[in-house]
């Protein structure tokens, strides 16, 4: 099934103070993402984004998977939650919790089929 992480997210309700704690600790920039309220992450491998105006206290981990549909199906059968898959230009993705409610998500690469 994969299991590499691929991307992270530091979510935030206010970029600015975002960009500002984790440039000047890490030396990253930032700039605007795919669409209104995403900020990209340079810097940083794997690579990372920030979505702004979220109230999330913890980063998210995004791990690797063949097929989206499948590992949605897996994690769920395995007593966690999973989000229907969402599909964006480099993928698809789906947010989900164990089933001890650690918060993950997995991301399938567009082009990537089972």
């Amino acid at each position: 099934m994969g299991g590499q992480v691929t991307y992270f997210e530091l979510p935030g309700k206010d970029i600015e103070a975002t960009r500002r704690f984790w440039g000047s600790l890490f030396g990253w920039t930032f700039y605007e993402g795919n669409f209104p309220g995403y900020s990209m992450i340079q810097g940083p491998e794997p690579m990372g984004g920030a979505p702004h105006d979220d109230p999330s206290h913890h980063p998210r981990v995004f791990f690797a998977v063949d097929d989206i549909t499948a590992a949605v199906a897996r994690v769920r059968e395995l007593g966690g939650t999973a989000e229907d898959p969402v599909d964006i230009p480099s993928g698809a993705y789906a947010h989900c919790k164990d089933d001890q409610g650690v918060e993950f998500s997995l991301s399938q690469q567009a082009g990537i089929h089972a």
